[in-house]
């Protein structure tokens, strides 16, 4: 609006300055100019919302803090309070503000992201779903509402919930894994090693780990310190705000837990620190997951790795791309969801096609119910006094003014129903060993994309920020 509001300005001088036409020439064109400047789309934004993007991005180029090596390595070790060396962790510029916790729950220990920045704690379960693209639609939409149910619950008042998100990724599988598996089923008296079903086989076995992914599936949690702070004072007592905070997550966390195993979904468990670490890890650099499960099963009582290693050594963060280590990242944003009725598996060419290696993340934030009655109120409002200022002026009502408003007032009857309302965004990160494979896969998901009927824009200028999104720490949203 200032924008806009100048070039006006401006264009009034210029015609009272100007003699003849030139002057209203001279102001249509700055009006002109004003509003292209303002709304013409380039890449899904407009030029003044790229301008922030362009000039933090060209600032960081000119002062070299696009390209960062994490000084880690030559900090060296201290003492952790069990005796063992502690390597000091060093973060890079978009999660400097993160900080690893572990936190006791009946004789264990979760991991907990603090940020200090935002004051928030994260908590992650790993979890599994069978069969879900096996089941046929009434099955699929009875588990979606089971779902349902559980955002539901953590849209309550007083709830410390701030966010829920979750998080489905494809990383190289573990080849070690199949052969393992192979020696320990391997029937060596019924059949010869030499044998010709045994020789393909091991050819199989061979071969199976350079194309083939597995998947994972993360469930995470956040509170916020600023609205729970009463139930952080409570917990937390002498031991201080982290314990009090870490407390409140974990009985979230757990009740969490119980509700997704009432929706059919598997949970394997909480995250530890190390795990949660490892994810974290492999996340910057999926090829690092093969080695850090052989060590896993070289050290059975090794926990995941500790926080230092879970950080990339070197980054450089261009225009398109992000590179960590060994891996060229590209994060998309999800910027269209499907405008049309459909199914509950409409996310199955993401899911279960693209195999790439990639991580999907969705984060939500639950409205509390007073709130969304409030919006949607509100919306429901002002949609009549449009429509009844449209109708006194003669305009006809369009197709897509019919359809919002059939959208806020089945919105209403959602929420009088019992539904839950959140707010939310999706981010795709796409993961390759050169920026030419990376290119291959970026085609193969936005192909992939608009097959399960989405529009994703690539966060081009923001790749390193936007690239956390993807990761287990319920970011995304402002």
């Amino acid at each position: 609006m200032l924008v806009i509001a100048t070039s006006l300005t401006v264009g009034v001088i210029l015609m009272r300055a100007l003699t003849g036409g030139t002057g209203v020439v001279a102001a249509l064109v700055l009006a002109l100019l004003a509003v292209a400047f303002c709304f013409w789309p380039i890449e899904g934004r407009s030029t003044e919302e790229w301008l922030p993007v362009v000039a933090r991005h060209a600032f960081r180029r000119v002062r070299g803090r696009h390209v960062q090596l994490s000084p880690a390595p030559q900090a060296g070790v201290r003492p952790a309070a069990d005796g063992r060396p502690e390597a000091i962790a060093a973060l890079p510029e978009a999660a400097r503000d993160l900080k690893l916790l572990a936190a006791p729950l009946h004789g264990e220990t979760v991991g907990v992201i603090k940020d200090r920045g935002a004051h928030t704690y994260t908590a992650a379960l790993a979890v599994t779903v069978t069969s879900f693209g096996l089941l046929d639609r009434t099955e699929q939409e009875n588990r979606q509402a089971g779902w349902g149910g559980v955002l539901a619950g953590l849209a309550r008042e007083g709830s410390p919930v701030s966010r829920i998100q979750w998080v489905e990724r494809t990383v190289p599988a573990d080849g070690d894994e199949i052969g393992r598996y192979l020696g320990e089923a391997w029937a060596r008296d019924a059949v010869a090693v030499d044998s010709l079903s045994m020789q393909s086989y091991l050819e199989l076995t061979n071969t199976a780990p350079a194309v083939t992914t597995d998947h994972e599936l993360f469930v995470c949690l956040q509170i916020d310190a600023k609205r729970a702070w009463r139930q952080i004072k409570r917990a937390g007592g002498k031991d201080g705000p982290d314990a009090g905070g870490c407390g409140v997550l974990l009985r979230e966390l757990e009740v969490l837990a119980e509700r997704l195993t009432s929706a059919d979904v598997r949970v394997v468990g909480a995250l530890r620190p190390g795990m949660l670490a490892a994810a974290v890890r492999v996340a910057f650099d999926p090829w690092s997951r093969p080695g850090l499960a052989r060590l896993a099963v070289a050290d059975p009582d090794r926990d995941g790795i500790d926080e230092a290693a879970a950080w990339a050594v070197g980054t450089e963060n261009s225009w398109s791309l992000y590179r960590t280590d060994g891996a060229f990242h590209a994060t998309y944003w999800i910027a269209s969801w499907p405008r049309i009725d459909v199914g509950a598996a409409f996310l199955s060419p993401l899911l279960l096609h693209a195999q790439m290696v990639r991580a999907i993340g969705v984060t939500m934030e639950p409205i509390s119910p007073l709130r969304a009655i409030r919006e949607v109120e509100s919306a429901r409002t002002t949609d009549i006094a449009d429509r009844d200022l449209r109708g006194r002026m003669g305009f006809i009502e369009t197709a897509r003014g019919r359809r919002q408003t059939d959208a806020v007032a089945r919105r209403e009857e959602e929420l009088a129903d019992g539904h839950a309302a959140v707010r939310f965004a999706g981010y795709i990160t796409v993961s390759a060993r050169s920026a030419d494979e990376l290119d291959r896969y970026c085609s193969e998901i936005e192909h992939a994309a608009q097959m399960a009927r989405l529009e994703l824009l690539r966060l081009y200028g923001q790749q390193d920020e936007a690239f956390t999104y993807t990761l287990p720490l319920c970011r995304g949203l402002r």
